[in-house]
This record gives structure tokens, C-alpha cells and sequence, in this order.
């Protein structure tokens, strides 16, 4: 997904880049950040997901985000 109004590195994480994500991503949009976060649910990808979950008023994929992390980060 191309962000409108960020420069994006291929790897690059932060909470505008989830934000935008959740705010205007797709579906495939939504796996490719979830794939990111089970690979690594401690990485930079993973904080930045959580502190955009928190924040967010997008309905359904903030709960599914915080409750994957819940998940793969107990192993």
C-alpha cells in the first residue's frame, strides 16, 4: 500500500504507517501488517501496531491486533 502522505522505506514501522494502514487498508493491507507482527511480536513493526490499536476508532481490526500479539507473544 502506498501511503499518501509518508515516505516509506520496504521494512519501515511506525504508528502514522499502521495508522494509515487501519484507517484506509485493504484486507491484504491488514495480513501483510499481520504476518509482520506473527514473524516478530516484539519487533518495531509490533510496537507500532499496538500503540495504533489503542488509539484507533476503526472497528474490528484493532481488537484482532491486540488479541494476535496477546497470542504470539505468549509463544
Amino acid at each position: 500500500m502506498e501511503h499518501r502522505h509518508l515516505d516509506v522505506a520496504p521494512g519501515q514501522w511506525s504508528i502514522a504507517i499502521v495508522d494509515s494502514i487501519l484507517e484506509r487498508g485493504g484486507a491484504s493491507d491488514v495480513r501483510m501488517l499481520l504476518a509482520e507482527l506473527q514473524r516478530d511480536p516484539f519487533g518495531p513493526a509490533a510496537v507500532a501496531a499496538e500503540a495504533a490499536a489503542a488509539r484507533s476508532a476503526v472497528y474490528g481490526y484493532p481488537q484482532l491486533i491486540a488479541a494476535c500479539l496477546e497470542k504470539w507473544r505468549r509463544g
